[in-house]
């Protein structure tokens, strides 16, 4: 039996959560996609025995961190706190997830409702915000409507505000049936799943310009290694599509290998010196 998604919001939405699903890859890969180091997986129970032991030093003091699985269709997942997205070390390899892959976002930040983004095969294919999609003539749209207790107007789709039964839960089930979407509930709201650190131990702030479109903000490329000749930097348009100016897959500039010993600033990471590990590990 399918756990499917419609339980997220009542198990996961108080606190606030970010999940990314992606389709035909190993959540090995998702976590390195996202930063961790390949290899670094721990077990549930270390991962827990961990965060007990480093509990003193605050949450917002350890590197931040994701718990990892596979569904039983084909599709990795991690779970992580809802300010997942906004860190910088990432932006590069998410740009090459999204423009390689099927991948579903969900951002619950619980001070606004829950943000959706779904690409398919590289493509942006639906997208939902403030309990709206303007992608009026979707069928995952035209299902909300006909079952979700949404309404059209001239320009989007929009919860019935006048309904007030109308929650997230109607849009994670219809979702989750549209896209094959499901979660091993009981696992995730147990925590017995493999969890990774996705901060990087060396932090790298590049000092150089975009040797092809002159751009001076650049992105660190590391693939989870974060060693000077492992990793690269990217344009900040790099596989951004559709921007004035540039190709439409995005500034291709780049900085690899050598060139790096003066483009970059190293510095070692502070918040793993706050890790306290299970002393049999």
């Amino acid at each position: 039996m399918s756990d499917g998604i419609e339980w997220i919001d009542a198990e996961l939405g108080d606190g606030g959560f970010s999940l990314i699903m992606v389709k035909g890859i190993s959540h090995e890969e998702l976590a390195v996609y996202l930063g961790a180091q390949p290899g670094t997986l721990m077990d549930p129970g270390i991962a827990h025995e961990m965060l007990k032991l480093s509990h003193g030093s605050g949450s917002r003091d350890l590197p931040a961190y994701a718990m990892l699985g596979e569904a039983d269709n084909g599709w990795a997942f991690a779970i992580e706190s809802p300010d997942a997205g906004d860190r910088n070390y990432r932006l590069a390899p998410g740009r090459d997830l999204w423009s390689r892959h099927t991948a579903v976002s969900v951002l619950d930040t619980t001070m606004d409702p829950p943000v959706i983004s779904v690409g398919v095969d590289g493509d942006r294919d639906w997208m939902f915000w403030e309990y709206t999609t303007d992608k009026t003539d979707h069928p995952l749209t035209r299902r909300l409507v006909a079952e979700g207790g949404f309404v059209e107007r001239p320009d989007r789709v929009h919860r019935d505000d006048a309904a007030d039964d109308v929650t997230m839960s109607d849009v994670y089930r219809v979702m989750g049936e549209y896209y094959g979407l499901t979660l091993p509930r009981q696992a995730i709201v147990d925590g017995r799943l493999p969890h990774a650190f996705t901060e990087p131990r060396t932090l790298v702030h590049p000092c150089a310009r975009c040797p092809v479109c002159g751009d001076k903000r650049m992105l660190p490329y590391g693939g989870g290694s974060w060693g000077l000749g492992e990793h690269r930097l990217v344009c900040i348009y790099y596989k951004v599509r559709d921007i004035p100016g540039y190709p439409p897959q995005g500034c291709p500039g780049e900085i690899s290998g050598p060139a790096l010993a003066e483009a970059v600033r190293e510095e070692p990471n502070p918040k793993y010196d706050n890790i306290r590990m299970p002393r049999d590990v």
